[in-house]
């Protein structure tokens, strides 16, 4: 019998697929472990306006752990939050502009852009539940409560070589990750999925054998880490392959509710 007490999971390219849609089967499969007691949490790098409505939509009644782990938000009440340096934003937003990438900004919880390019924001808002501001600059925008900033281009090598770049650069000051192979997002460096998730199991006394994870980017690397099965998808980085105790089938074979069902379903 599952022993498991809180499935924690990623949402792109875990839950739902590229059109934003998550498959009947996963839906009655996650029903089930609601009905069976379990608590089932969305981590994302997404902002909350874009995971809330998930969540309402699969039925779940949990707080979101949003911006790569930097919140944890359930309703109007932020329950964590670890904010971007404000020292640090204006340099990445520098760094961006003389390397000439697209930034997303996430201040106060509203997604800011100084260069409204409308191939990437339709690729990034559609199906997220995701409006912006456009601003002249984002000199002009006062700085609060920073969650994260996203640095978007189409050329893969160009968001790996700026990764490796950068996390030299902002050792111990940043966390830099990939949450798809066009976006490099920054965060606090105490700001991942993995501590919002520790803060959710100290929060409800729950042990690290209780708990399901399942993602497919490095960014849920560290809350894989902080689980007691840990679930790979086939589309995985092979980064959080190595360190899965299964890897399930990719997310159009019903990886994850393949997971679940091998997991916590079966009694």
């Amino acid at each position: 019998m599952s022993n498991i007490k809180l499935i924690v999971s990623d949402i792109d390219g875990t839950i739902l697929d590229e059109k934003c849609e998550c498959s009947p089967k996963l839906r009655a499969a996650l029903k089930k472990a609601q009905d069976k007691g379990i608590k089932i949490v969305l981590a994302t790098g997404r902002m909350f306006m874009g995971a809330d409505p998930v969540r309402a939509d699969l039925g779940l009644d949990t707080p979101v752990i949003c911006y790569q782990g930097a919140m944890v938000r359930s309703g109007d009440y932020i329950l964590y939050q670890n904010a971007v340096k404000h020292s640090l934003a204006r340099e990445i937003i520098e760094i961006s502009r003389k390397k000439g990438f697209h930034l997303n900004l996430y201040n106060d919880d509203v997604l800011i852009v100084e260069d409204d390019n409308k191939e990437y924001m339709k690729d990034y808002t559609q199906g997220r539940f995701t409006t912006y501001k456009t601003v002249k600059s984002f000199d002009s925008v006062e700085l609060c409560n920073v969650s994260k900033l996203l640095c978007i281009t189409y050329d893969e090598d160009e968001i790996i070589n700026l990764q490796k770049t950068l996390s030299k650069q902002f050792e111990g000051k940043l966390s830099i990750v990939r949450s798809h192979k066009h976006y490099l997002e920054f965060t606090d460096i105490n700001a991942t999925k993995g501590n919002a998730l520790n803060f959710l199991k100290k929060l409800w006394d729950i042990e690290t054998d209780e708990v399901f994870a399942s993602g497919d980017q490095d960014n849920d690397y560290e809350m894989l880490k902080n689980a007691g099965i840990k679930v790979a998808m086939g589309n995985a980085s092979e980064k959080l392959k190595s360190i899965a105790d299964y890897i399930c089938p990719k997310i159009h074979e019903d990886g994850l509710c393949k997971a679940l069902e091998k997991y916590v379903l079966e009694d």
